[in-house]
């Protein structure tokens, strides 16, 4: 399996363990994301010091306040590298209102421009901005020439679609095993199986049943258990075609 989305640049992991436990958790690849500048440095860092760990790196919406060009130029020098294999996490989040959602607008604009400078995939992090999202993006489609995913997809099945129709990626985190979690089904079948990916997005989002607690990437498997019980497919075959789709959209991830 591969965790196609985590924050092991979180100060409560203790990495090296994480990647000494990787073979034993059934994990073969882990792509540590940096949501402001000082994490995408530290995710970059870790993929450094480590064979098995890629990275991202770009600014969310919610830490995007007093974006300069310089940071986005830093950002475009680090996708350079041959670790670094998306730019993200990038996008708009209005449920929490914590940056004015005209400053989100601008500085994923930005972003997205700085994308293409790259050639990468983007990775968009998208929560209760649907409309705006859809719009910028159909806008800026010519920004994304190396593909895009739509990570810890949390909305309907009609927005899952209309990315899938623009060239994305769907990836699927822990939230798909919670008990309130009933328009999941209905979203994963409706995915086409070669643009589902799966992650953790720890620490967040920890799975059930360990739910309330912190996050480690080997619990992608409950993502996988759970995509294989809705589909009627063995969990081994959702772990293999999930892998194989994060090598197809991050194609710098050395296979094996």
């Amino acid at each position: 399996m591969i965790d196609s989305h985590a924050h092991l640049n979180d100060c409560r992991y203790d990495v090296a363990a994480v990647v000494g436990d990787m073979r034993k958790d059934g994990l073969s690849k882990i792509v540590v994301v940096g949501y402001d500048i000082p994490s995408s440095y530290k995710a970059h860092e870790l993929a450094l010091a480590y064979d098995d760990l890629y990275c991202a790196v770009g600014v969310h919406p919610s830490d995007c306040e007093g974006l300069t060009d310089e940071q986005i130029d830093e950002l475009v020098a680090l996708c350079a590298h041959e670790k670094t294999v998306a730019f993200g996490e990038i996008g708009l989040d209005y449920f929490y209102d914590d940056v004015d959602r005209n400053t989100q607008n601008e500085a994923l604009v930005r972003q997205l421009y700085a994308v293409k400078r790259t050639g990468l995939p983007a990775v968009f992090h998208l929560r209760d901005a649907y409309e705006d999202m859809e719009k910028l993006i159909r806008e800026h489609r010519d920004c994304l020439t190396g593909g895009a995913v739509m990570h810890c997809f949390s909305g309907s099945k009609e927005t899952a679609l209309k990315y899938v129709d623009m060239g994305f990626y769907i990836s699927f985190s822990g939230s798909i095993t919670f008990k309130n979690a009933v328009k999941f089904p209905e979203i994963i079948k409706a995915v086409p199986l070669d643009r589902i990916l799966i992650e953790t997005d720890c620490p967040y989002l920890t799975p059930v049943p360990f739910r309330g607690k912190l996050n480690y990437p080997a619990y992608v498997r409950y993502q996988a258990a759970k995509i294989a019980e809705v589909l009627g497919k063995s969990q081994e075959e959702i772990e293999l075609l999930t892998e194989q789709n994060t090598y197809n959209i991050f194609t710098k991830i050395k296979r094996g």
